[in-house]
């Protein structure tokens, strides 16, 4: 309070001022500074908004045997494989798609070759990055665990309603790894077979319908690992779903020609 408004004061009220009253006068806001406060107030709560509808999706995920997997490019070592060039350069072209598509917006990836080469570490290494660089949430999907569970739904009450659950949020997530896709068509001597009739009608469906809603999007990247061919595919599939997950673009195909099973070796 200004000193000379307390001295007009009497002597007690002025001395109860003096307790009572902060020694430095209140700065009260000006409207510029209430503008800046609301909005860092509102980018603190989109970013918490959006660091919890992350974990829904993630929470989503459907994992080999249920068990959850990580992977970061740190962790990428070309030397675990016979052809350290090979493995090198395989990293360099996953790290500059991650790159990439923080760059200039989403787009299909797949990464082909035998299995326990490294396909899915890498997937999950892109996905972490755009997590981190771009604030993109992601989730993961075996096809193996989502045929199960396909055909669970018809002997479980209440599997239908977890199987659409998934299946919007891999309609909605930023980053979807489809991973093993192909798997879940069985042998690859029983795919080419005659009279061969693909995957079960339902997941044709959900997969059609989740590849359409994700089609030409620039906020949703899909990520295909796989042990097929396109060939192979589009008999397990129809060649519809296919073209739209399984991206032709050669600098968005990772091929692990050469790579040895790491984990073969590890075993």
């Amino acid at each position: 309070m200004n000193e000379s408004l307390l001295e007009s004061l009497p002597v007690g009220l002025r001395e109860l001022a003096r307790q009572h009253l902060p020694d430095k006068p209140v700065h009260i806001p000006t409207p510029e500074e209430r503008d800046q406060r609301e909005r860092e107030l509102s980018r603190r709560l989109t970013k918490q908004m959006e660091v919890q509808k992350a974990m829904v999706y993630l929470d989503k995920s459907l994992w080999p045997a249920g068990i959850p997997i990580s992977f970061t490019f740190g962790e990428w070592k070309p030397n675990k494989q016979p052809d350290q060039e090979k493995a090198r350069a395989i990293g360099n072209q996953a790290w500059t798609i991650a790159k990439e598509a923080t760059k200039n917006g989403a787009f299909n990836v797949a990464l082909l070759g035998s299995p326990g080469t490294g396909k899915t570490s890498l997937a999950l290494a892109i996905a972490d990055k755009l997590k981190k660089d771009k604030g993109w949430s992601w989730m993961f999907v075996s096809t193996t665990e989502l045929k199960s569970l396909v055909e669970a739904q018809f002997d479980a009450y209440d599997v239908k309603q977890r199987i659409a659950n998934i299946k919007r949020a891999m309609t909605e997530v930023n980053v979807l790894i489809l991973d093993d896709f192909g798997t879940e068509g069985g042998l690859v001597s029983r795919i080419n077979e005659p009279g061969y009739k693909g995957a079960h009608a339902n997941l044709q469906q959900l997969m059609y319908e989740v590849a359409n809603a994700r089609y030409s999007k620039t906020d949703k990247m899909t990520i295909i690992t796989t042990n097929n061919t396109n060939q192979e595919l589009e008999r397990i599939y129809d060649p519809k779903i296919v073209s739209r997950l399984v991206t032709k673009k050669k600098a968005h195909r990772i091929a692990f020609n050469g790579m040895e099973d790491v984990r073969a070796m590890e075993g």
